[in-house]
């Protein structure tokens, strides 16, 4: 799977990228959905008011 998706605070983790400072593996079971699926994770942004995590959707560049 590529997206967790988080219905609790609205918001959509890319698994990949996903640190403990996002928060996304305390989400309870309940809540949570997982979904390799772009085109659902734009109709949760369009429609529902989803957003992207910024941690883990905006990765930083590690410079030397």
């Amino acid at each position: 799977m590529k997206y967790l998706v988080d219905h609790n605070s609205k918001f959509v983790h890319e698994i990949q990228y996903a640190t403990d400072r996002c928060k996304a593996y305390t989400t309870l079971e309940g809540s949570k959905e997982y979904t390799d699926s772009p085109n659902y994770i734009s109709q949760l942004e369009s429609e529902k008011s989803y957003m992207k995590c910024p941690y883990c959707h905006e990765v930083p560049l590690l410079m030397d």
